[in-house]
This record gives C-alpha cells, sequence and structure tokens, in this order.
C-alpha cells in the first residue's frame, strides 16, 4: 500500500488561498473552516495585508440603495452583488451619499434637515455600527450645493494598507459654495471634531458638488457646472478647479479612481459610454484623453435608451458603472461588458441614490457574517 502524499507545504496553502477570488469573500470563509492550520493562516494579519496587496483593486461588494433625499421615510439598504452580507444591511432615516472601504456617509433626506442641523452619521457596515458627528460649526444655507465624502485616515498619501482600516480612525471631508466662495471643513475621528473651515474664490456664486472620487492625496467632485472639476488637496487643504474636456462639457459625469492610480470619469453620449482618464502634463496642467467607448445600444433593451442613459455612480477602480434609464436602473462591468439591472428599483426617478460599495472582506474572528453561517466573519480593507 503506497503511504499518503507528503502533506503540503504552508507556502504553497498561502499561495493558493491568495488567489481566492475577492468578490466572493465567503469561500475565504469556507477555506477557514477546513482545518485549524488553515484557519490560523487566513485570520492572520499578515495573510489578510497580502491578500489585499494580491488583488489591489477592492471587490464591489454591492450598492446601498435608497429614495434619498426625497422624502421623510428614507431608508438606506445595502444590496449585495457578492456573497457578502452585513450584519446591519439598513439604515432608517438616512440617505447614504458616499462609500469607502466598507463606510458609508449618510445624511437625512432633503425635505428633512439636512443643512438646518448639519446632521451626517459614518455608517459601518462591516461592524453595523454607526457614529453621528457633531453639527458642523458652520456651512453654506440650506439647498443642494454641497457634499461630502468619508475616507480612512489611512488612505491619505500612499494609499491604504491597513487590513482592518474600518476599525481604525477616519475622515469626513465637506466642500460646499457660498457668495463665490468654496468652502471646505473636514472632520477627524480622532478628535471627533470639524477643523478650521477654509474659503476660496471661484467663478460661480452658487454650484452642486456631485460625485467623489479619492486619488493619491486629493479629493476630486464633479459639479453642476458640468465644465468643470472641484480639486482638493487633503495635505494643504487648499482647493483648486480643473477644466474637463470640451466633448464631455454639459454632460453628467461620474468621477473614478483608475485601477492604475489616475483619475478617470465617465459620461454618455449619443448611446455611448466614453471613459476618459487624466494625465497631468509638464506645466501642471491637465490633460484628458479617451480610454475606452462602449456602445449601448448592443447592451441595453430598447426602451432604456430613450431618453438618454445617465451615468450615477461608479465602483472605485473604474470596473462597474451604474446607470440611470427610463427603464431602470443598471450597472456595467468596464472589461466583461456585462450588464446587470438593479431589482426593485424601477420606476424610480432620477433622484433615486446608487452608491457603490467597494472592500476587501477578509475573515477575522468576532466579525460580520458573509451569509456562510453565523459563526462567519469577516474584515474589511
Amino acid at each position: 500500500m503506497a503511504p499518503p502524499p507528503p502533506p503540503l507545504m504552508d507556502e504553497l496553502i498561502e499561495e493558493f488561498l491568495l488567489r481566492l477570488p475577492p468578490e466572493d469573500p465567503a469561500s475565504l470563509v469556507r477555506a477557514a473552516l477546513v482545518c485549524k492550520p488553515w484557519s490560523r493562516l487566513i485570520f492572520c494579519r499578515r495573510f489578510r495585508r497580502r491578500y489585499r496587496e494580491h488583488h489591489r483593486t477592492p471587490p464591489l461588494l454591492g450598492s446601498i440603495q435608497d429614495l434619498g433625499r426625497s422624502n421623510f421615510r428614507s431608508l438606506a439598504r445595502f444590496v449585495s452583488t457578492s456573497s457578502f452580507r452585513p450584519p446591519r444591511p439598513e439604515l432608517r432615516g438616512w440617505s447614504a451619499i458616499h462609500s469607502f472601504h466598507g463606510r458609508v456617509l449618510c445624511c437625512p433626506p432633503l425635505f428633512g434637515d439636512v443643512l438646518h442641523k448639519k446632521r451626517l452619521v459614518v455608517w459601518n457596515l462591516m461592524t453595523g455600527e454607526h457614529r453621528e458627528l457633531p453639527r458642523l460649526s458652520w456651512c453654506p444655507y440650506p439647498g443642494p450645493d454641497w457634499n461630502a465624502a468619508v475616507l480612512c485616515a489611512s488612505s491619505v498619501g500612499a494609499g491604504c494598507t491597513d487590513p482592518d482600516c474600518h476599525r481604525g480612525p477616519f475622515l469626513v471631508v465637506f466642500l460646499g459654495t457660498f457668495d463665490y466662495n468654496t468652502v471646505a471643513n473636514v472632520y477627524s475621528s480622532e478628535t471627533d471634531a470639524w477643523g478650521e473651515a477654509t474659503f476660496t474664490h471661484n467663478d460661480y456664486q452658487q454650484f452642486s458638488f456631485l460625485t467623489g472620487a479619492l486619488v493619491g492625496n486629493a479629493l476630486y467632485f464633479s459639479t453642476s457646472t458640468r465644465i468643470e472639476l472641484v480639486k482638493y488637496d487633503l495635505t494643504t487643504r487648499e482647493t483648486s478647479a480643473i477644466n474637463l474636456p470640451p466633448q464631455a462639457s454639459g454632460q453628467y459625469t461620474v468621477l473614478m479612481a483608475m485601477e492604475d492610480g489616475r483619475l478617470g470619469f465617465a459620461t454618455i453620449q449619443e448611446s455611448k459610454l466614453n471613459l476618459w482618464s487624466k494625465e497631468d502634463g509638464q506645466d501642471g496642467d491637465a490633460r484628458w484623453e479617451q480610454s475606452g467607448i462602449i456602445e449601448l445600444d448592443a447592451l441595453l433593451p430598447v426602451e432604456a435608451l430613450s431618453p438618454e442613459p445617465h451615468v450615477v455612480a461608479c465602483a472605485d477602480g473604474g470596473g462597474v458603472i451604474f446607470l440611470w434609464t427610463c427603464a431602470g436602473f443598471f450597472s456595467i462591468d468596464v472589461k466583461s461588458r456585462r450588464v446587470k439591472e438593479l431589482l426593485g428599483l424601477k420606476g424610480h426617478g432620477f433622484g433615486f441614490s446608487v452608491v457603490p460599495v467597494t472592500s476587501f472582506c477578509t475573515p477575522a474572528l468576532g466579525m460580520v457574517n458573509t451569509g456562510e453561517g453565523s459563526g462567519a466573519g469577516a474584515s474589511s480593507a
């Protein structure tokens, strides 16, 4: 009788586990249940860091969908596109406006007291906890002329490398306009306080800040002027304007942090989804180049093409883009061209909020489950 084969070396096992798909976090949970050595390896902080470094771009776990800012009964609801299942899938009375590494920034619905009481809350999908921020000491008068974004503090600079960043400190960046000034304010969870507001002159009396994207040390927002972006430098705390290419002026645009670390945006024109990326010239000027075109009439149903669809959101890395159409909401995978309809949203207007949630989700004892049993846990990064 032949002897049993020798056990696999730990190094080979780790290399195998590193290659499990990040968009299926339950696969890591199942692997951790195989035996104690595998469990110890997967729960190890070093493995979780290597897993993130190996896959680089956080996968899309799902999206926060709600009637955001349209009525008093707002309900922010997580809808999964993966095996991830948060311990608390809903947050009543709040509307989602931004998400980063498993945290979701929410505000009350517009017809409530968005700016009158100056309330914002950060919802941690990984733990189910939510934290209401102190009231802003100053902000523009009530209206749609503002936006905000949540970031993990370790993401500023070289990028986040902490596999448990959802437990660490975070920042909330608030931008608004008032009387030809762009107003910026930053909240830090470490001090539980807003910093001093800064004012920068702009060429428009008032405009709205739309989608935001973090690239390097800067947070970028598209604006309702549709001809330029606003850049907020997290190091210098200064704001500046960046012109969009003429081909995109006047179009609905969604910003995105590209997989290669550049700033990009998506827009739709003549039933084509146009993808652009930014190149910084030697003189400091922004130069835009078109990086892709997707023919929507070959992917979407005919009834979704008239009137023309609008881009409404994009997952970090530019891999998945969300569209509003008169036939419902759809997501498009840029690489595979795969289209999915967001179920349950048909008939909702353009003001409906869809906020993509991207994050690495690796097992950690005592954390949230992934639908594979009450004992399974997950940690975001």
